[in-house]
């Protein structure tokens, strides 16, 4: 009776392991690679709440930054994007702008491709290189992008997240 039961258990496990990884789903509206992830970035106000750097970035005072949203200034930090269905985006200063002259608004084309790609961040960004985009939560998500500042072409990787508001 004894040589049955190690078996059996064995078995039993196998079978419940089987059960378990089989019934597991992973949902697609998180993988960007599906077109709900375009629409779960359409119709809201995006907000950056996070914006990290790696590796730092010298402040000129000798300090490496790799935090970088926190030395940014209110006015940056109150800005905010809007994607809209027809592939077109804008990019607003915000209640505070930190150059009076500087429009409101911002208009810019973008896409998503089928792997991730977020392309169309907008001509004036001083990245060079691939970004990524990836859901986080229902209310945020973050972007990665691999490449380097067009005024030092150290390779970073650079991590954005942001925050619908």
């Amino acid at each position: 009776m004894k040589k049955w039961f190690p078996q059996a258990v064995m078995a039993l496990c196998a079978v419940s392991g089987m059960l378990l990884f089989t019934q597991c789903k992973k949902d697609k509206k998180d993988n960007p690679k599906d077109p709900a992830f375009k629409e779960f970035l359409i119709g809201k106000k995006w907000q950056l709440s996070a914006y990290t750097a790696n590796p730092g970035i010298e402040d000129g005072e000798g300090r490496v930054v790799t935090d970088l949203y926190a030395v940014f200034p209110a006015c940056i930090k109150d800005d905010f994007t809007e994607y809209f269905a027809n592939g077109t985006a804008a990019e607003d200063e915000g209640p505070t702008k930190c150059a009076p002259a500087s429009p409101q608004r911002r208009t810019f084309n973008w896409d998503l491709k089928a792997d991730g790609t977020l392309e169309g961040r907008g001509d004036d960004d001083d990245f060079t290189g691939t970004y990524r985009a990836e859901k986080i939560s229902n209310t945020s998500y973050k972007i990665t992008g691999t490449g380097h500042y067009n005024d030092d072409p150290t390779p970073r990787t650079v991590v954005l997240t942001f925050k619908a508001i």
